[in-house]
């Protein structure tokens, strides 16, 4: 009788595992499901029976984690951790790409990463040749994420390093 209830617990553990996520639940679960196993070992003469029992209890705990996988996204909006909606107001960070082309000063050393100031308005920046002092001139060559790419400029000679 002890296995199957700590079976029964063990499995329940591992269902709250998926509402309060954080380790402690599934670890404790497993735990108990584990045990069960080796109380039923321990209480049994039959090999073939142990042998069953750990089957049954791999089916369980595959078929529990379907059903709870199943379950989340069908849950009624009040009782579901599932969102379906779209996120209003979630913005992913992206370059100003209109700042390409422009020339900027360098207002934090950028190595290779940094700030720049373009028309008064700063921008986070990435050198794409590694270092580039503070009071530089740089040109935006492009962007990726939410930095622009900048290149140095050679003043004396108004060509690009």
């Amino acid at each position: 009788m002890m296995p199957f209830i700590l079976l029964c617990a063990g499995l329940a553990f591992i269902f709250l595992e998926f509402y309060l996520p954080g380790l402690v639940m599934g670890a404790i679960g497993g735990f108990m499901v584990l045990t069960s196993v080796v109380v039923f070992a321990d209480q049994s003469n039959s090999p073939t029976a142990i042998v069953l029992f750990g089957i049954g209890v791999g089916v369980s705990v595959v078929l529990l984690i379907k059903y709870t996988l199943r379950r989340i996204p069908r849950a009624k909006p009040q009782y579901s951790i599932y969102l379906e909606s779209d996120q209003h107001g979630y913005r992913a960070s992206k370059f100003d790409s209109t700042a390409i082309g422009k020339t900027g000063i360098v207002i934090s050393d950028l190595k290779p990463g940094g700030y720049i100031l373009i028309e008064d308005k700063k921008h986070q920046a990435i050198s794409q040749s590694g270092y580039i002092a503070e009071g530089s001139t740089v040109s935006v060559i492009g962007g990726q994420e939410e930095s622009l790419i900048v290149r140095q400029i050679n003043v004396n000679k108004g060509k690009t390093l």
